[in-house]
């Protein structure tokens, strides 16, 4: 049958030995999905640690070139063209193939593994067709441990070992489910044919492992269906309770449909039961008092337990916040939100959130708020969470640092900046090579980032942090009078709300804003990012200097900043990019 295989008789030895190399086969596909990447991140941090040293070196060499009361005899130091080549190569494994449609990188991960599991597929099966069908099958039942595995939030050797976030595996985790359902369809696909060519259809479809082997194709194709992005964005809830659920119940289904799957489901079951008990474990009841900031629609909830201070936080990591359970709301406990810490718990001794309630939980948060102005409530969270951990050495590593906010991203980048300010005072390094760019609506929407630096102990704050406002100065510049006079006075009014909104008194004169008294700078408008990443970058002639860029804001803030990042990139610029995207 067809044209490279076609429907064989075999006897009982060469039944056998068929079974054999389908298990044999099979745990070389699990066996090799853990030592394959693993080998290949390995050999490539190590190359990268070496140019690093490399790199470094040269940037002593430079340093010692600017300490030097005389005029230096070092040569300049220049970035090579192999630099320049992989650094411009990295950036381009990271751009997205399409928008929404995942980085290159991944997809280039995911044909490699395909590829390699397409041959370890066909690899001695000869033209026998219901060989290379059962292949299908067991290969990818042999990723599913693997798949549960990258779903880990912590606690997973995987990021141990490769240093990545659950956030970074993430799309890798995707990336394998699309091939494991994509293995499983045409195992499907090739056993269905098999029956309608032989004409045994009508009565194989009434036997258990056909049914459940229906029942267990369909279940995940549901699940790949609605982790599609338009599915996750209109209803991240919806997600994810079809995805929790649904990856449990093909467990049962995969494990009675034939018992030469039941050591992959197995595992599968472990990992995870076990990630259930991870969650449970890191879930901590905390008191939480939720208040509504003024002069914005944004709400601040403070966060109090013993067990958070005795946990390690790292700036820019997020926890997942649930509400209790009531016998009004039995369900509550399923309204799982990430937010990202917007405070120093181990500093302040407490752990703040700021959000922006939009329906769902974030709405149910905003009406306790509303409903007392003080209100305190019993809340649960997991975490922390992030790739906050695996970040370098800011301080140490970059020349200068590049943060930028959009709203409420601010959570995000504010607690960096401060933690990165603190580096550099106990290192004694320049504050003025951080640079902070914070754009927001209204001005009182960046009143408790500004309150929050300030009461940072240090007053002044250091220089480099810039607040551009935009949206309540955009809809009164629409209805108010025209000429020069009207736009002055609509900047005091925008000036006088910042003020007020910080708690500043309201007779001071609003051009202080920006003076060498606060070192804090306000732009009208949105912040125009290739200025802002030229100003940062320099000039051709600093090609040396390595630049950090992170930025946490909508979608299209950090596609736009990553588009302006890129123009340096190509020419030559070292730079560690980050953004933590908020929004689903």
């Amino acid at each position: 049958m067809g044209f490279l295989y076609s429907f064989v008789s075999l006897d009982q030895a060469q039944l056998a030995r068929r079974r054999q190399l389908l298990d044999n086969y099979g745990q070389f596909a699990q066996i090799s999905g853990l030592i394959v990447p693993l080998f290949a991140f390995q050999i490539s941090v190590a190359v990268r640690f070496i140019h690093s040293k490399v790199l470094n070196s040269k940037q002593d060499q430079r340093s010692k070139e600017r300490q030097s009361p005389r005029v230096s005899s070092f040569p300049k130091f220049t970035a090579k063209p192999s630099n320049s080549f992989w650094a411009r190569f990295r950036w381009a494994l990271d751009e997205e193939v399409f928008p929404g449609w995942g980085a290159r990188r991944e997809w280039l991960v995911g044909a490699l593994w395909t590829m390699w599991l397409l041959l370890l597929v066909v690899r001695d099966t000869g033209d026998d067709y219901l060989h290379v069908t059962k292949r299908f099958g067991i290969v990818a039942a042999s990723q599913l441990p693997l798949h549960y595995l990258l779903a880990a939030k912590s606690w997973s050797p995987i990021q141990y070992l490769t240093r990545m976030s659950h956030e970074e595996l993430n799309p890798y985790h995707r990336v394998l489910g699309r091939i494991v359902i994509g293995f499983f369809s045409i195992h499907a696909v090739m056993y269905l044919n098999f029956f309608v060519q032989l004409s045994l259809l009508s009565k194989r479809i009434q036997n258990r492992d056909v049914i459940l082997g229906l029942l267990g194709i369909s279940t995940l194709l549901i699940i790949g269906t609605t982790a599609l992005s338009k599915i996750r964005t209109y209803s991240y809830r919806l997600f994810l309770t079809l995805h929790v659920l649904l990856s449990l119940s093909v467990l049962p289904t995969l494990y009675f449909h034939v018992s030469h799957l039941r050591l992959y489901i197995l595992e599968s079951v472990a990992i995870y039961v076990l990630l259930i008990v991870q969650r449970k474990i890191s879930a901590t009841p905390v008191t939480a008092t939720i208040s509504p900031l003024p002069s914005s629609s944004l709400i601040s909830i403070s966060l109090k337990s013993d067990t958070l201070a005795r946990r390690i936080y790292t700036p820019g990591q997020h926890i997942y916040l649930s509400l209790p359970a009531t016998s009004d709301a039995p369900l509550n406990s399923l309204r799982i939100n990430p937010f990202t810490i917007a405070n120093l718990p181990a500093t302040d001794g407490y752990m703040r959130l700021v959000i922006r309630p939009i329906s769902g939980t974030t709405r149910l948060l905003a009406d306790l708020a509303q409903n007392n102005s003080r209100r305190t409530t019993k809340l649960q969270i997991e975490g922390p969470y992030g790739s906050a951990p695996y970040f370098p050495n800011l301080i140490n590593s970059y020349d200068r640092i590049l943060l930028i906010a959009g709203g409420v991203g601010a959570t995000f980048t504010l607690p960096v900046y401060r933690d990165l300010l603190r580096q550099a005072r106990e290192h004694s390094s320049a504050e003025s090579h951080v640079r902070f760019v914070w754009s927001v609506r209204n001005a009182g929407d960046a009143a408790w980032g500004i309150k929050y630096i300030q009461d940072d102990g240090r007053d002044p704050p250091p220089q480099g942090f810039e607040v551009y406002v935009s949206g309540s100065m955009l809809q009164q510049g629409i209805s108010g009078e025209g000429g020069e006079h009207g736009e002055e006075s609509i900047e005091l009014q925008e000036r006088n709300q910042l003020l007020e909104a910080i708690g500043e008194d309201n007779n001071r004169e609003p051009s202080t804003i920006g003076s060498s008294s606060t070192n804090i700078t306000r732009h009208p408008g949105r912040p125009n990012l290739r200025n802002v990443v030229d100003d940062t970058f320099g000039t051709d002639d600093d090609e040396s200097a390595k630049v950090a860029v992170l930025v946490c804001g909508p979608l299209g803030m950090g596609s736009a900043l990553r588009r302006e990042v890129g123009r340096w990139v190509r020419r030559g610029r070292e730079v560690f990019w980050h953004n933590e995207e908020f929004g689903w």
